[in-house]
This record gives structure tokens, sequence and C-alpha cells, in this order.
């Protein structure tokens, strides 16, 4: 079976490569897009680096695990594309913290990077993996009071990825 033009086989055995086991199952608790879109960040990258580290590769494919358990649905996902375009600030007004609401995957979206950062703590992913996540939607011009370098290139090459895929 094919997914976008690449062997799930293939994209299974690249993930698994990469991922230690409790990496894996995060992986595996993703949505089948997110975890393919996880996929084609990873071969992203390393059509434009001549080396990728274990921690950018495993951040490429889990940088969007925080949206795994956050009851995201076409829904909402396509709420969120509006809102984000046409009206950001009630996107950010709407969203709830509280996890019965029916607003809370719009607060799922805007935090799951601090929320896949956590996961992946958890899931004992290395300190610089989890980094990566955390700040895989911050701007080079918001990075300057973090706990990031604004000049960091594993940190660029995975944003570009994440938006060309």
């Amino acid at each position: 079976m094919r997914l976008g033009g690449i062997a799930a086989d293939e994209d299974l055995q690249l993930a698994r490569g990469v991922l230690h086991d409790e990496a894996w199952a995060l992986f595996q608790s993703m949505p089948r897009g997110d975890r393919w879109h996880g996929v084609c960040v990873l071969r992203s990258i390393r059509r434009l680096e001549r080396a990728v580290s274990r921690d950018l590769a495993q951040a490429a494919l889990l940088h969007d695990v925080g949206k795994a358990s956050g009851g995201l649905t076409l829904a909402h996902r396509t709420l969120i594309v509006i809102l984000g375009r046409v009206a950001p600030e009630l996107l950010e007004r709407i969203a709830s913290a509280t996890e019965r609401s029916w607003c809370y995957p719009f607060h799922v979206h805007l935090h799951h990077a601090q929320l896949g950062a956590t996961r992946c703590a958890l899931a004992n992913c290395s300190s610089r993996t989890v980094l990566l996540v955390r700040h895989h939607e911050t701007r080079a011009r918001a990075l300057d009071d973090s706990e990031i370098n604004p000049h960091d290139t594993e940190l660029a090459a995975l944003q570009e990825a994440d938006d060309r895929c």
C-alpha cells in the first residue's frame, strides 16, 4: 500500500530504525496522516542535510505527537485553517484547556509543540529531541529570549521541512 507516493512499509521501517521503543510507541499513537507527515519531514531533511543527527531524525518523526490525543477532527482542522487565516485572535479565544470541551482540540493545535515535547520527555527522548519538538513552531525572531539559539541549523532544517511537507 502506498501513501502519498511513499511505500507504507518503507515508512514504518525508516521510523522504526530511528526510534527507540518508547518513542516508537509515541509514533504509533499518532494518526496515520501525522505519521506520514513525520516521515515526509524526515525524508525532506535527509535530502537537504549530509548528516542528520538521531535527535533531529526523532524530532522530525515526532514533532506533531502533541496533537495525537487531542481529538482533532477534520472539522476542527478545517476551522483551524480558516480561523488561522481570517481571525487568529478568535482561534486563541475559543481554545479551551478543558479536555472535555468541544474547544479542546483548538487548544491542542495551538499548544501541540509543548504538549508533544512533554510526551517526548516522558518517553525518554533526548533533551535535544525534546527541545526541537518544543520549538518547531517558534520562528527565529521569537527565539531571542528562548532556551535555543536563533541560528540553530537543526531547528531551521526541521521548520523548513515541516513547511514543505
